[in-house]
């Protein structure tokens, strides 16, 4: 009897502690395969968000970590989740990881971002990537962002140089 006496409090506040963390728990980010999420957005109407990850990525890891924020598992709403694969990244021409490509309900890309983003920048890129998710035609870019004209003519004029100034070195025309 004095066994089942000890073991009524613990159990007691086992169950409480139990209750408490049901309570406070946040719901994840349930995340879809490509075919299934691109089913549901299409039925749906809404945008997808397609994260491009790998397991050795350290960055990777951090952005995961954002993802279980409240701030971004409410944003994420606006969107249906899918988690990209090694085929689907060259589909969508994925040099980089961590990525995320926003599309629309059709799966037309809308807006990307590359490397980590805190859980307040993650939010922030959803809700341009929300705004920009009814225009997939015009070609998106963050904002204060400026298209820099003539950056492959001077790409160009550089290379020249160099291949001129390795020529030059070989001739011997510097003692």
């Amino acid at each position: 009897m004095e066994i089942k006496g000890k073991f009524v409090p613990v159990f007691a506040l086992l169950l409480i502690a139990m209750c408490f963390e049901v309570v406070n728990a946040q719901p994840a980010i349930e995340w879809n395969t490509y075919q299934e999420g691109i089913q549901i957005a299409g039925a749906q109407n809404k945008s997808a968000m397609i994260f491009f990850y790998s397991d050795r990525c350290p960055w990777c890891e951090k952005e995961i970590e954002a993802f279980n924020d409240e701030k971004v598992i409410e944003m994420s709403k606006n969107f249906i989740p899918i988690v990209g694969s090694g085929r689907l990244a060259r589909q969508y021409h994925i040099t980089g990881v961590p990525a995320i490509v926003f599309t629309n309900s059709q799966g037309v890309e809308v807006y990307r971002i590359v490397g980590y983003h805190d859980a307040d920048m993650l939010v922030g890129e959803m809700q341009q990537a929300l705004k920009l998710s009814n225009s997939p035609l015009q070609t998106p870019q963050k904002q204060g962002q400026a298209q820099t004209p003539g950056f492959g003519a001077a790409t160009t004029m550089a290379a020249i140089f160099m291949c001129w100034l390795r020529l030059w070195l070989r001739r011997g025309c510097v003692k």
